[in-house]
């Protein structure tokens, strides 16, 4: 078929809108992702104003399991990353991925300045976070980690483990036993200042895994 410009849709869009218009929108659904912006939610409330029968739709097909396998099912959690000192992401490419990737990008950016504290205001005491990456593929998060390590896909649920309750597993790199102990030991460390991120494409057990780690480490709320 063929490829029209923008102005063409904007056109298309308007005259289905004038249509509607005195039908207040009764056939009119909208969809979208979760959203994060408060621009665009000031923007998609504005929508029942216009046309009230309208009906708007929110679906996250890909993170839907992992929230309900942390018992929050329809919600997905925000991450504080300008209150994180310590970040651990599970196959997680939190700079790149995901509608909140732009705001993340920004408080864990402000956060790799010491004397940087929460909400982007000084503080002279603030260290520079740290992050640490484990991950079956190279991502722009792993890149920017301060410590990188690479497993199997398959072996991201045995780390999770092994970060929660020190159990043992069998690991394609040498060097992961080691790694995960000292991560372990910092997230002890930093309880109620660090993060533990499970990837949109893991299964529920490593989110669950996720969750119960920021829980007990009263990095919650």
């Amino acid at each position: 078929g063929d490829v029209r410009g923008w102005g063409d849709f904007l056109t298309a869009m308007q005259n289905v809108l004038a249509d509607q218009r005195p039908k207040q929108g009764a056939g009119i659904r909208f969809l979208t992702e979760g959203i994060t912006s408060p621009t665009v939610g000031r923007q998609i409330g504005l929508i029942p104003q216009a046309f009230p029968q309208a009906k708007l739709h929110h679906w996250d097909a890909v993170p839907q399991d992992g929230a309900r396998a942390a018992g929050t099912a329809g919600t997905a959690p925000i991450y504080h990353f300008d209150k994180a000192d310590v970040v651990v992401t599970l196959d997680a490419d939190f700079l790149t991925c995901g509608p909140a990737s732009v705001r993340y990008s920004r408080d864990f950016a402000d956060r790799r300045r010491a004397g940087i504290g929460a909400g982007h205001t000084p503080a002279p005491q603030a260290p520079m976070n740290r992050l640490y990456a484990i991950e079956s593929t190279p991502t722009l998060t792993g890149a920017k980690a301060d410590h990188r390590l690479a497993l199997r896909a398959s072996e991201i649920e045995a780390a999770a483990r092994a970060l929660s309750s020190g159990a043992s597993g069998t690991f394609s790199n040498a060097n992961a036993a080691t790694f995960l102990a000292a991560v372990a030991k910092d997230l002890q460390a930093h309880g109620g200042r660090s993060l533990v991120i499970a990837g949109d494409y893991q299964p529920p057990a490593v989110h669950q895994l996720a969750h119960a780690l920021n829980q007990s480490l009263g990095n919650i709320g």
